[in-house]
């Protein structure tokens, strides 16, 4: 999204990736299935508290989450359970699990600090809106495709689920023509209050002109003190690099969401200062795994990173 309404470079920034076929994409529905599973996964696993994510997805994906989740009947039987999902996943599986975890403590920090505004960019099938207690007296903006958010609100109403945030705004966006702050504007947000952003595994879908489109816009509606939890897939080694672009070519062909390419952790310092955005804190699943399963983690290699960036003053 070009920062001043234009629409060419950005105009798919934080969208692209959310939507297949006018419904969420098969990888956001992979992902909240990982949340499902990892919600009721016992201890120390059970990290991504998401209760409502089996609800967002088809019957049988969220059959085979509860599958999973029961056959943890023991620690053994758990410990087999995680790392068998984990190898089949190249570590995809932890990596979501502590992803989410990470997000939802950066948000309730700044929550505590008093942000009552919360911008979920290419929401999809993101839940927090509805299980998150700490965002009582926040309004969310669930920015995304008008077609994606007809299907999630008909598996809400389905599922009987109600929110916890105080208000939820959908801000249904054309990708090709509209502005992301105007859009926001018109649905009541305040561009002079605080608020935080997550925009969540879309950035490695990107190119550099709609990263760093975006990030300007997000800018350009942030008042000082605001924060964006933003993660990114950065540079591996070539053997690495070639598998991951194989794979997002075939994955180009079947979920129509091709990998556009990587961003260094010192490339993003930079796209994010030239949008006013500083990078308060940039981390991994390394970081994660000790934090909150007491254990190093057991990923194959790093998939992404979340950095959390803060609107500066002036």
């Amino acid at each position: 999204m070009h920062p001043r309404g234009g629409h060419a470079q950005g105009s798919r920034s934080w969208y692209q990736g959310s939507v297949h076929d006018g419904r969420p994409s098969l990888t956001s529905m992979a992902v909240a299935t990982i949340r499902a599973v990892y919600t009721d996964l016992p201890a120390p696993f059970a990290g991504a508290h998401d209760p409502i994510a089996g609800a967002l997805v088809p019957r049988p994906l969220s059959l085979a989450a509860r599958i999973a989740a029961r056959a943890a009947v023991s620690e053994r039987a758990t410990g087999l359970v995680h790392r068998g999902l984990g190898l089949a996943s190249l570590g995809m599986t932890y990596h979501v699990a502590l992803r989410t975890r990470a997000i939802d403590d950066a948000l309730r920090e700044s929550l505590a600090a008093g942000v009552r505004q919360l911008v979920v960019l290419g929401a999809g099938l993101d839940g927090r809106a509805y299980r998150m207690d700490e965002l009582g007296d926040a309004a969310v903006f669930e920015v995304d495709h008008p077609s994606t958010q007809r299907d999630k609100r008909a598996r809400l109403r389905a599922a009987r689920i109600e929110p916890k945030a105080r208000e939820v705004r959908l801000v249904p966006v054309d990708f090709e023509r509209d502005d992301l702050g105007a859009s926001l504007a018109r649905e009541g947000f305040s561009a002079d209050a605080p608020s935080f952003w997550i925009w969540e595994g879309v950035t490695v879908y990107l190119t550099r002109a709609a990263i760093a489109g975006t990030l300007h816009a997000v800018g350009a509606a942030s008042a000082p003190g605001s924060r964006l939890a933003l993660t990114y897939v950065p540079p591996r080694e070539p053997r690495i690099e070639r598998i991951l672009l194989v794979g997002g070519r075939v994955a180009a062909r079947v979920l129509g969401e091709p990998i556009r390419g990587f961003v260094a952790p010192a490339e993003l310092a930079a796209l994010g200062r030239d949008a006013g955005l500083d990078v308060l804190r940039d981390e991994g699943a390394d970081a994660w795994a000790p934090r909150y399963w007491s254990t190093e983690y057991e990923g194959i290699f790093e998939w992404e990173r979340l950095a959390i960036l803060e609107r500066r003053a002036g």
